[in-house]
């Protein structure tokens, strides 16, 4: 897709994501397009039931009520975060595919702006994926001026709009870091479909414990067409650092003309790296994040969820 060899299609590329960590054992048509074809069937029909053609951003409304409540549509059963699967350590990295999304109506953080997206890009909803540190989220343009600002930032796990200055805030993102792209921006249909060789190398590293030529490949070709991605230049850095280290193993740790190719291309890793100017995680954004994660949980409960 990326060569344009072939028609770009999100949809398609978070499903190979997914098939491949799955070793194949998906069906693009049983496990993926049923449900969202009928789901995009019920879209349709809501947008013209309740005459949202009126508004510019009807068919964001469209989505943003089957996400948000409950409707024949979704089996009376809204979008939610799945606090199941929530541990301090890692969650489980299945639970945040798409896939599983569409059988439990429960996700992260990934996968439902992910499945949004997908669905948006169905019924034509114009929207766009962003990133901020270790989160994504859905923005649009509010062309029916609903909001003071002239963006929509949209959290499907929450439920909620929050507003630009807060996420800015809460996340601690720098000014440089929404200046160059990395965070806060909407992502076109290319840097989206190369956000997906970046997730094919993360679940390549959570399946094999490992980093290699493949991730390798995977997170340089990701970043030839989204190059503010800091977690595609983690993966390219660490990808090199064990290529470096196992070439050296078998030449007897001499430093020849390939080897200094690869250090070179380390090094310049580590400089992009710099330039994207991720928010590292500290102690305090962890012990600030586990706080919204509880506060989140029961406002799910009480607010979101049927009873």
């Amino acid at each position: 897709m990326l060569a344009g060899r072939d028609t770009l299609s999100i949809k398609r590329a978070v499903f190979l994501a997914e098939w491949a960590y799955y070793e194949g054992k998906l069906d693009y048509k049983t496990d993926f397009c049923d449900e969202i074809d009928r789901i995009v069937k019920f879209l349709n029909l809501f947008y013209c039931k309740n005459k949202l053609s009126s508004y510019k951003t009807g068919k964001q409304m469209a989505l943003n009520e089957y996400f948000f409540r409950p409707y024949s549509g979704n089996g009376y059963q809204p979008y939610t975060y799945d606090y199941d699967s929530y541990s301090n350590d890692r969650e489980n990295w299945e639970r945040q595919f798409v896939s599983i999304v569409l059988k439990t109506h429960k996700g992260q953080c990934r996968s439902l702006p992910w499945m949004y997206k997908i669905l948006a890009k169905e019924i034509g909803a114009n929207v766009s994926l962003a990133q901020a540190p270790g989160h994504c989220y859905i923005m649009y343009k509010d062309e029916d001026n609903l909001i003071p600002e002239e963006w929509i930032n949209l959290e499907l796990t929450t439920h909620q709009m929050p507003p630009t200055w807060w996420i800015k805030q809460d996340f601690e993102v720098c000014d440089s870091a929404v200046y160059v792209g990395t965070y806060m921006t909407p992502l076109t249909d290319i840097q989206t479909v190369a956000c997906q060789m970046g997730e094919l190398a993360f679940g390549y590293c959570e399946k094999f414990k490992r980093y290699d030529e493949f991730t390798y490949y995977c997170a340089s070709r990701s970043l030839e067409f989204y190059p503010m991605n800091p977690n595609a230049w983690i993966i390219r850095g660490k990808s090199l650092e064990r290529m470096i280290r196992d070439y050296l193993s078998l030449n007897g740790n001499i430093v020849d003309e390939y080897a200094a190719y690869l250090i070179y291309l380390m090094n310049d890793t580590e400089w992009c790296f710099y330039k994207t100017y991720m928010t590292e995680e500290t102690e305090e954004i962890r012990q600030r994040r586990e706080r919204q994660f509880i506060e989140a949980k029961k406002y799910t409960q009480e607010k979101l969820l049927p009873k």
